[in-house]
């Protein structure tokens, strides 16, 4: 993945793609242009942070459309929709569709930009905590049956006592399995243990 970030524009309007290409690149961004929604629905997101600017109104495959059918509410990056005839109605719609915000035309720059970069910013830290999450799981699955156990009495804020008498082990068996269990999660404390199981969405193990 690089960590340049680009905008996805997608646009019948060649003069509003200039002006949005122009505008971003002043701040760092890489525009990268569509002139239709079904252009774009043939291009495959590169592994970057980015945001799509989609305008509502096109020929063929409108905006809407390509929320509806090309990204069902998870799309790979977030969607800024662009519109000349704003309605709340639409932005209501465009919202349910997955779109992260709305953008009405004629389109003042600085709040473009704005909308832009807090767009950028938000998939960077889904993709940074998507790694730590791929990264915990691995965590995870290195873990034994027991200390899977162990960890669940932890998360549920049980005592070494506690502990013991549910799993029938004694109160230096649980702490032994405990040190296994920070060492293999790499955690600092049991609050970053708790934080990081939660992070992951373990569930407690079968009987």
């Amino acid at each position: 993945m690089t960590d340049s970030p680009a905008a996805y524009i997608v646009d019948d309007d060649a003069s509003m793609r200039a002006l949005i290409g122009v505008t971003l690149q002043s701040a760092g961004i890489e525009p990268v242009f569509f002139a239709s929604a079904d252009e774009f629905s043939m291009f495959k997101i590169p592994d970057r942070p980015a945001c799509i600017l989609l305008d509502l109104q096109m020929p063929g495959q409108s905006g809407l459309e390509l929320l509806e059918r090309h990204f069902e509410s998870t799309a790979s990056c977030p969607v800024i929709v662009v519109t000349a005839h704003a309605s709340v109605q639409v932005a209501v719609k465009s919202m349910k569709l997955g779109a992260v915000d709305f953008l009405e035309k004629p389109i003042d720059r600085p709040t473009l930009l704005a909308k832009v970069q807090a767009a950028i910013e938000k998939d960077r830290q889904r993709r940074t905590a998507a790694v730590e999450t791929q990264e915990i799981t691995r965590r995870l699955n290195t873990l034994s049956p027991r200390e899977k156990e162990l960890l669940w009495t932890v998360i549920e804020g049980k005592s070494t006592k506690m502990i013991a008498d549910q799993l029938g082990i004694s109160a230096r068996t649980v702490d032994h399995h405990r040190a296994n269990l920070m060492q293999k999660m790499q955690a600092a404390n049991v609050a970053d243990l708790v934080r990081m199981a939660v992070a992951a969405n373990f569930k407690p193990p079968r009987p």
